[in-house]
């Protein structure tokens, strides 16, 4: 594996992905650097793992020469079980919601001082190789919902989500984020078993 190739057309969930990954000494590139931008096929509402497989396999259509990545992402809240979830980022866009700030300012105005707080990000990583085997590996990160944006390192829910060193992803430099980040978590699970699988250098 020289390089893992994303899935997806945004930008800001690749600049993550991509510093992520960094920390572990493995090199991301956007499968835009490589071809024209597509049009994915719809997401389902309920199913991350086949959201993710199928962004990996279209990719894979126009790059079967190239290990690909893609994730879907989810936002849960203890105190609002019957949303959001895998369709977080398309309640935001039926709102018209129109930037982080927007969607940040929202989530904390639909709590009251009694709600409970508890909240957490889960990723799932998939990965397809050019001999079309799967890789998979799901990162859990953040414990409650801060009651304020914190952190300057990052944006949008790192400012908000708070993992169990009492820090917002946003109050933590990315080296030192990995170990409380959903896709921080997701993957070190993902390269781990790539390392069990492929043997280590």
């Amino acid at each position: 594996m020289q390089r893992l190739v994303i899935a997806s057309n945004n930008s800001a969930k690749t600049r993550e992905i991509k510093q992520v990954f960094a920390e572990f000494g493995v090199e991301v590139l956007n499968y835009r650097s490589l071809i024209d931008e597509q049009i994915f096929p719809p997401e389902t509402t309920d199913n991350q793992y086949e959201n993710a497989l199928a962004k990996a396999r279209f990719v894979q259509n126009f790059l079967p020469n190239e290990w690909i990545l893609a994730d879907d992402t989810g936002a849960y809240f203890e105190a609002f079980p019957e949303r959001f979830g895998l369709t977080i980022a398309r309640e935001f866009k039926q709102l018209g919601l129109k930037s982080i700030s927007e969607e940040d300012e929202y989530l904390l105005h639909l709590y009251t001082p009694e709600m409970k707080r508890s909240a957490y990000l889960e990723a799932l990583f998939i990965l397809l190789t050019p001999d079309n085997q799967v890789h998979q590996a799901i990162g859990r990160g953040g414990v409650i919902l801060a009651t304020k944006e914190r952190g300057n390192f990052s944006v949008g829910f790192d400012t908000l989500f708070e993992a169990e060193n009492g820090k917002t992803f946003a109050e933590m430099p990315m080296k030192e984020r990995v170990n409380y980040s959903h896709r921080g978590r997701a993957a070190k699970k993902l390269l781990g078993e790539l390392g069990e699988c492929y043997g280590k250098n």
